[in-house]
């Protein structure tokens, strides 16, 4: 019987020609189906009309999910935004809160309010130790006389504690303008004063202003006295020199005109003098009458042509140096807090969204194997088929003909046999993608000696190379063979492909590291290498640098040593024209 008289399809399932039937509808099927079509109709309607307000497909969809989580981050960052704006509604609360109770010590300090309502105000209020607002009061030089709510530390006058004050009195004027006290309105005032120098303190008795032999220039009242100022005011005090006090509007600018120990003091724009001193002219007065006060006048104007005038001022302000509250302190962290949520949020977001897409890539790629297998699976039975009819034809001939011829043949056969298994056993890897593959104790050896032996006998095919292993007894690890040999295929395949053109040459060494307790396998070639910007990239889906491939080969490799043998692969080193190395570590364990 000749392969002609028997059908195929009945043995394989093969059809027997290549054209396509027609299968023509009835009119008999076509009446069946119309109500089903009406049936599945009337189904849909009654699905939207019992009130399914979202298709259930969109919970399904990629699209669906992104904007699901984008808008999550929105939200979120919404959310963070309008925490910011209270925030700083509060810290402007804050700032103003402080500001009026440094104006409140201000105006309890003054004259402008009764005696008995400004010690109420510092004992209610002031001195509240509830009131958290740090203040640190200075004269008008600066010096540092009280302060309130700087700490617990600083609760003593040493040098350390004012320098510590200073400090935090610096940080406080750079965030908020000092407010100013004028404590009383009238300030009083003395005059040191002999043939060779005169000298005029404050109601507290600094010296603001001199002049005379020995003396320094006077420069700006905000300045140090100078200690050679200080030591002459204490050797006249000392000597018995007569203080002569006065009394003169703060803040106001004043003349000292004099002669040896004779002088005159007038306020600017003030016709009545405040003090003088004149053996021909009656003694100071508070309220002196009107030809007094034309004597004088002619005196100042006397001694002024003579010798200019010193200028000076009675300082009674105090400035009052006002910080942020502990809570405007904590606030003012706020700003940070919420830029850190909101760039971990994005970090999250960012991690979220690339997992979303690589897991819908993983997804892709699993069904494109699955499919794969399944597609192979239809072919590779048909050909199983065939393989095994035509072994019995074979069996015919050899009986009826030449055996020489009839083994030739059967060589072939079994090699087809033998790439039919390989397809087989392709079609089981892609099966196991995207599953948990079953991991039995083998010998990783093995499979490298299997994969090479396969690549040997078809050297034409691929190429001219040669191949050296040295792969001594290892111990035995979790293994799934199947798999483990796509490994070493995509590997010897690539090193392959890029030794076009000129001789390869392959080499495989394993070996047990015990330190580490894993089996060490390095892959080397010496084909035309990978670029240096390339190398990051080589594991990564998608990516290839051929003019035909998916670029799956590589993230295949990877996903099968690192996911399901728990090992690592890396570029263990690669240069242009030099060749590639791969390592790959496999546990024991």
């Amino acid at each position: 019987m000749t392969p002609s008289d028997q059908d195929p399809s009945t043995e394989s399932g093969a059809p027997a020609s290549g054209r396509r039937r027609r299968r023509r509808r009835t009119d008999d099927s076509a009446s069946e189906k119309v109500p089903i079509r009406r049936e599945a109709r009337g189904r849909a309607a009654r699905g939207v009309r019992s009130g399914a307000l979202v298709p259930a497909a969109w919970g399904l969809t990629p699209t669906f999910r992104i904007f699901l989580f984008l808008g999550a981050i929105v939200a979120v960052m919404s959310f963070l935004l309008y925490n910011e704006y209270l925030i700083r509604q509060i810290r402007e609360q804050e700032r103003v809160r402080a500001e009026l109770y440094a104006n409140l010590y201000a105006l309890a300090s003054s004259e402008a309010l009764p005696p008995e309502i400004s010690a109420n105000i510092f004992n209610d209020i002031i001195l509240d130790e509830s009131i958290d607002i740090p203040l640190i009061v200075t004269d008008y030089r600066g010096k540092i006389f009280q302060w309130k709510g700087t700490g617990d530390a600083i609760d003593d006058t040493s040098t350390a504690t004012r320098r510590q004050l200073e400090e935090m009195m610096a940080k406080m004027d750079a965030v908020n303008e000092p407010v100013i006290a004028l404590w009383t309105t009238q300030a009083k005032g003395g005059v040191y004063i002999d043939t060779s120098r005169v000298i005029i303190t404050d109601p507290t008795g600094y010296p603001v202003a001199w002049a005379g032999e020995d003396l320094p220039p006077h420069l700006d009242v905000a300045d140090p006295t100078p200690v050679q100022v200080a030591n002459s005011l204490q050797a006249m005090i000392d000597a018995g020199v007569e203080r002569h006090d006065f009394t003169a509007q703060a803040a106001t600018t004043c003349y000292l005109a004099r002669s040896a120990d004779q002088f005159v003091i007038i306020e600017a724009g003030e016709t009545v003098p405040l003090a003088w001193n004149a053996v021909d002219l009656p003694p100071s007065s508070p309220s002196p009458n009107t030809i007094v006060t034309t004597a004088v006048r002619a005196r100042y104007e006397t001694l002024a042509a003579r010798e200019e005038p010193l200028t000076f001022q009675l300082h009674t302000e105090h400035k009052i140096h006002f910080g942020d509250t502990e809570l405007l302190n904590r606030i003012s962290m706020a700003p940070v807090v919420t830029l850190g949520v909101l760039c971990l949020f994005g970090l999250i977001g960012y991690v979220g969204l690339r997992n979303m897409r690589r897991s819908e890539q993983r997804s892709i790629w699993v069904g494109m194997a699955k499919e794969t297998a399944h597609q192979l699976g239809t072919p590779l039975s048909s050909l199983s088929g065939w393989l095994e009819l035509m072994q019995h034809r074979l069996e015919d001939f050899q009986k009826q003909e030449g055996k020489a011829e009839a083994e030739a043949v059967s060589s072939i056969a079994a090699e087809m046999q033998r790439d039919m298994g390989r397809l087989n056993q392709i079609a089981s890897r892609f099966s196991q993608i995207g599953s948990v593959p079953e991991l039995r104790p083998g010998d990783v050896g093995e499979v490298i000696t299997d994969t090479i032996n396969y690549f040997r006998g078809r050297g034409s095919q691929f190429g001219r190379h040669t191949f050296e292993a040295d792969v001594p007894a290892l111990p035995t690890i979790p293994l799934n063979p199947e798999l483990m040999g796509w490994v070493f295929e995509n590997l010897f395949k690539n090193a392959m492909d890029a030794m076009i053109g000129q001789d390869g040459h392959i080499s495989v060494l394993a070996r047990f590291d015990s330190e580490q307790d894993e089996v060490v396998v390095v892959v080397e070639d010496n084909g035309c290498g990978i670029k240096a910007e390339h190398l990051p990239r080589v594991f990564e889906p998608g990516f290839s640098t051929k003019k035909r491939g998916w670029g799956l080969g590589l993230a295949f490799v990877r996903r099968i040593i690192e996911e399901y043998h728990c090992g690592r692969i890396q570029v263990m080193q690669s240069e242009r024209g030099q060749g590639t190395t791969f390592e790959i570590f496999l546990p024991t364990h």
